[in-house]
């Protein structure tokens, strides 16, 4: 009886992408020797294979899931490889590609949260691009970052309004009334004038738009349900406002550790002289 060929891997490539179009890689399976799926034989147990994923991938994943926040992720897998047909004698008679059938795999949206909180992910690496070493070395830096992982949740999940309501509370955490002006210029005090004018308008500016356009309806305009409409607000705005509001906030606490922005000392209260009631003589 002829001894059968055997066919056998060279290469074996897997890629997972995501499901919407445009088509972006997720990170990067890593394949060792016992990954390597048998061939032309049954699997008598599951093939394992390491899957790396960075938090710019991440980031790539929660921005595809936006416009779907309630539905499971879905990411295509792609399973290519370059195998060899080899004779009795070990000679390589011929060299064939491999291509797995479309498959897709779902992770449910719990398991990826839980994967999140486990690798740490918090702040999405595009949001810290720009900072400087210094900037991301200080406390103040990982200070924002927790006073607005509830905005991110809220954007992550599409809820764009909530997002930049809790940008806005983030900043009432430092300030009264932070879209006034002279909240911010009351604390900068010890400033020169411009400069603190400077500092109040970005920082106010900022509250101002997360107050107007996250938190108030319209003041006169009302939709086909008789309810104040709520002002206009695109994912892209959020997300400009919520990277926004990491560097302003970051700013805001630094100028608070540095002792620039504080409450002025209270007003002494007046001196008063002292008078002395003297008796009047007796004769």
């Amino acid at each position: 009886m002829p001894t059968p060929l055997t066919v056998s891997w060279l290469q074996l490539n897997v890629e997972l992408r995501t499901n919407r179009v445009p088509h972006r890689r997720i990170g990067r399976v890593h394949i060792d020797d016992a990954g390597m799926p048998p061939l032309g034989v049954s699997r008598s147990s599951p093939t394992r294979w390491l899957w790396e994923v960075l938090p710019e991938d991440v980031e790539m994943v929660e921005g595809a899931r936006a416009s779907e926040p309630t539905t499971p992720i879905h990411f295509l897998v792609d399973v290519r490889g370059i195998a060899k047909l080899v004779s009795p004698n070990n000679d390589v008679l011929d060299i064939v590609s491999i291509r797995g059938a479309p498959s897709q795999l779902n992770v449910e949206l719990s398991q990826w949260e839980r994967l999140l909180q486990q690798v740490g992910y918090s702040l999405p690496p595009s949001q810290s691009v720009l900072a400087g070493t210094a900037t991301l070395e200080h406390p103040s830096w990982k200070e924002a970052t927790t006073q607005l992982a509830n905005a991110r949740s809220h954007h992550r999940r599409g809820e764009d309004y909530d997002a930049l309501r809790e940008c806005l509370s983030s900043l009432e955490a430092i300030v009264t009334n932070p879209y006034n002006k002279e909240s911010w210029k009351r604390q900068l005090a010890s400033l020169p004038r411009q400069k603190a004018d400077g500092i109040a308008e970005l920082l106010s500016g900022l509250a101002t738009y997360c107050n107007r356009i996250g938190h108030h309806r319209d003041r006169a305009e009302r939709n086909a349900a008789g309810d104040l409409s709520a002002m206009p607000l695109e994912h892209w705005e959020a997300d400009v406002v919520l990277g926004s509001s990491q560097f302003v906030l970051a700013y805001a606490m630094r100028l608070r550790s540095a002792g620039v922005l504080r409450e002025p000392p209270s007003p002494e209260a007046p001196s008063q002289d002292t008078v002395t009631a003297t008796q009047p003589e007796v004769s």
